[in-house]
């Protein structure tokens, strides 16, 4: 191999550590709780989801009332486990949807992704590739996309750098922890 190609391959490999690096940091800015979650899902989605359960069991019953069979119990045990998948599947999209919303994604899209390609691959592609959701500003307080590096609104720095290897710091770094250069009181 020769020491361009082993160049380029490092210089590949250190851009894809320092990408997972700022998606981690701004991931660390989310403060997820269930609860929270499960309030994003629209109210028209959840009563949906509730209607659907409740005429699988409807309907199972006014069918096997009509036309009853020895082993109806079974069958209709199963209706409703599969009504419940069913209604849970309603949710577990609606989510998706707002969800995508919320973090200023395409929601239409990928909710006809995660509906539409097979065995749930459409579901887990969403979240691998979600954006993380946007914050506020420490300085100003605006909301701010998570893709962004400095307020739009006040220029605050939301990810300061060391000035020489322009790699990520922390703020009240005295030196940078990639090349041991001395950072300026700006970063402090």
């Amino acid at each position: 191999m020769t020491e361009e190609l082993k160049g380029k391959l490092n210089n590949a490999v250190s851009k894809g550590q320092e990408r997972l690096r700022a998606i981690r940091w701004r991931s660390s800015k989310e403060k997820v709780r269930f609860r929270d979650e499960i309030r994003i899902i629209p109210r028209g989605v959840v009563y949906a989801a509730i209607l659907v359960v409740v005429l699988v069991q409807v309907v199972t019953q006014v069918i096997w009332t009509i036309k009853p069979t020895p082993d109806h119990h079974i069958l209709t045990g199963a209706a409703v486990g599969g009504g419940l998948v069913l209604g849970f599947l309603i949710l577990f999209y609606g989510y998706v949807y707002a969800d995508a919303k919320r973090r200023g994604m395409n929601a239409t899209l990928w909710t006809l992704l995660a509906i539409f390609v097979p065995y749930l691959i459409g579901v887990i592609a969403y979240f691998i590739m979600r954006e993380p959701r946007p914050f506020d500003c420490p300085q100003c307080g605006a909301t701010v996309s998570a893709r962004f590096n400095y307020c739009p609104s006040c220029k605050y720095n939301l990810r300061p750098t060391c000035p020489q290897c322009k790699r990520e710091i922390r703020l009240g770094d005295k030196f940078c922890p990639h090349c041991a250069g001395e950072l300026e009181e700006v970063a402090r």
